[in-house]
């Protein structure tokens, strides 16, 4: 079981929540402890490849999460699920996103301001496994390598050292986040 001590998680109030039987729930914080990220429902949805719900806490007694959907799995990796964003409040997901026939590319970061309610997208292929973000002040990201021995092995051009301007995202309300891969794909606003 995910490491809660510090959390009270109710799984009750979790939407469409299985105890799975050979995969376990993951919990973290946030390094200034402001969120709880918890991680559920994990499934191997491609060999090898781990992805789940979330639901984020904010408060640590509050027992109902600030963000949770029943729909919008993000890429669960035991080293590197999320990142963090202090001074912009966001917290940073890989969603796997596939869909035939369509233009976007197929793995985007998809990022949450959990205070402010918004979610939006930074559009990323297959890649975004192997990158992360360094928050360098508020409002701005530096993409970083997080495995780069496997993006040597690959034959694509690299984005290290990019800066992401959050200003730039187009925002959505969080109520729409089980809407999220319509959105990304432009079927629905």
């Amino acid at each position: 079981m995910a490491d809660t001590k510090k959390r009270k998680i109710d799984i009750s109030s979790l939407k469409s929540y299985t105890k799975h039987v050979w995969t376990e729930d993951y919990f973290s914080e946030t390094i200034d402890e402001k969120y709880g990220v918890y991680v559920y429902n994990i499934d191997e949805w491609r060999m090898m490849c781990y992805a789940g719900l979330i639901a984020i806490y904010t408060k640590k007694d509050n027992l109902k999460p600030l963000v949770n959907s029943a729909i919008t799995w993000i890429w669960y990796d035991t080293e590197k699920t999320y990142d963090y964003a202090p001074l912009s409040d966001c917290l940073i997901f890989r969603k796997p996103a596939y869909k035939e026939k369509s233009s976007k590319p197929d793995f985007p970061f998809i990022l949450l301001k959990p205070t402010e309610q918004l979610f939006g997208f930074l559009e990323w292929n297959f890649t975004s496994i192997y990158y992360g973000f360094e928050e360098i002040e508020k409002g701005k990201l530096v993409v970083k390598e997080i495995y780069p021995k496997d993006l040597n092995n690959l034959s694509v051009p690299k984005r290290t050292s990019e800066i992401i301007d959050l200003d730039t995202i187009v925002w959505f309300d969080i109520k729409n986040l089980d809407k999220a891969l319509e959105i990304y794909h432009r079927e629905t606003k």
